[in-house]
């Protein structure tokens, strides 16, 4: 093998480490970020605090007609915490964490959608949007959070995939 063939395996190598730490760190930060929101939810502080969020939200604003404040705060922890999990599970279960890659994309579509639908994002003493209040930026970090769901859910399904391929692979010898 020549040098440079043999530098370029070690490059490859090397990236392909720094991209898989890259990955686990991304996905145990989501996972510890959705466990504590969910955690969150069964305080009476956040599950009011996200009311007027959900209040104000076509898609969800019948909630509130159908249980309480807390019981939703409840039940949405549940399912965040279920989520997190699901996610976590992915280098086992890498079929189980696209579940929680799709769930965790659809919480923060959702609540990117309260940008649009929750009153006073942008801050009116600086004449409104696009300068943000306090709860505009609360709301704008879920873009973030969004892209990296659906990185996540693709490195998932992407390892089902590679999964399915190794199975298929290992009957035919």
């Amino acid at each position: 093998m020549s040098q440079d063939l043999v530098a370029g395996m070690k490059d490859d190598l090397r990236n392909a480490r720094s991209t898989a730490a890259a990955a686990l760190v991304a996905r145990y930060a989501l996972v510890i970020v959705i466990a504590w929101f969910g955690a969150m939810k069964f305080t009476y502080y956040e599950s009011h605090g996200i009311s007027p969020l959900v209040a104000n939200s076509p898609f969800m604003s019948w909630i509130y007609q159908l249980i309480s404040i807390s019981t939703f705060g409840r039940i949405l922890g549940v399912v965040e915490l279920v989520t997190a999990a699901l996610i976590a599970v992915k280098p086992w279960f890498p079929r189980v964490a696209v579940v929680g890659g799709a769930l965790a994309s659809l919480f923060f579509l959702n609540t990117l959608s309260f940008m649009v639908t929750t009153p006073g994002v942008g801050e009116a003493s600086a004449g409104g949007f696009p300068v943000l209040s306090a709860n505009g930026q609360f709301l704008m970090k879920d873009i973030a959070l969004f892209g990296l769901s659906v990185w996540l859910l693709a490195d998932a399904i992407d390892a089902t995939r590679s999964r399915a391929t190794e199975t298929a692979s290992n009957h035919l010898d």
